[in-house]
C-alpha cells in the first residue's frame, strides 16, 4: 500500500513540473505558455527564418490572446514576446545590422529617425554579444510602460525604454515589409 502512494506522489509531482509544448519547428520544442510580467502568455504562432539556403533562427510570438491579426497584436497594450532560437551561428554585427535593415523597410524615415538614438541602444546590446550560437535563445520582450527587454542566453543584456520603439521593433516580422511572408504568416498562426 505504501509503494502506491509514494508512485501516485511521484507521479503528481512530475505531472506539475513538466513543461507543455504546443510546437516543434525544426527540432526547437516551444513551450505553448509561458508568463511576463506577471500574465499568461500564450504561443501565438511560430516559425523558420530563412536567408537564402540557411536556416538562421526559429521565431516563436507570444501574447496574452492568439489572434491571426498583425494589427491586433501590434496595438495591445498588453505583453509580448518575440522569442528567437538560433539554428546557426551568427556574430553580434550581423543581428544588429539585419534588425536595423528591418526597421528602416517598415518604418518611413521621419519614423526611423525618431528612433535613431533606440537603434544605437539595441546595436550597442548585440554588438556587445559578439556572437549567438546554435541553439541560443534571444528573448524580446515587449511590456507596456517598461519598451523592450532583451534577454540573451536567460540573462537580461539591456533595455530600451519607448512603448513606440517595442511596437515599431515587431514590424521586422509582421510589417508590411516583413524580413520574410512565410515566417509573419507562421507567426501570426496561418
Amino acid at each position: 500500500m505504501p509503494n502506491k502512494l509514494l508512485i501516485a506522489m511521484l507521479v503528481a509531482v512530475l505531472q506539475l513540473g513538466s513543461v507543455g509544448y504546443a510546437a516543434e519547428v525544426e527540432g526547437v520544442k516551444l513551450a505553448d505558455q509561458l508568463e511576463l510580467a506577471g500574465q499568461t502568455l500564450q504561443l501565438n504562432g511560430a516559425g523558420l527564418r530563412k536567408k537564402m539556403v540557411f536556416d538562421v533562427y526559429v521565431a516563436a510570438l507570444y501574447g496574452v490572446n492568439k489572434t491571426s491579426e498583425a494589427q491586433q497584436i501590434l496595438s495591445a497594450k498588453s505583453p509580448k514576446r518575440l522569442q528567437l532560437t538560433m539554428l546557426r551561428n551568427v556574430e553580434g554585427k550581423a543581428l544588429a545590422e539585419a534588425l536595423r535593415d528591418g526597421l528602416q523597410e517598415n518604418l518611413s524615415a521621419s519614423q526611423f529617425a525618431s528612433h535613431v538614438s533606440r537603434i544605437a541602444e539595441l546595436e550597442k546590446i548585440l554588438l556587445d554579444t559578439k556572437q549567438a550560437n546554435k541553439g541560443d535563445v534571444i528573448n524580446l520582450d515587449l511590456i507596456a510602460g517598461q519598451g523592450t527587454r532583451i534577454q540573451f542566453r536567460g540573462q537580461v543584456i539591456g533595455s530600451i525604454q519607448s512603448d513606440e520603439f517595442a511596437r515599431d521593433l515587431l514590424l521586422i516580422w509582421l510589417g508590411n515589409k516583413p524580413v520574410q511572408d512565410s515566417l509573419k504568416a507562421k507567426l501570426l498562426g496561418r
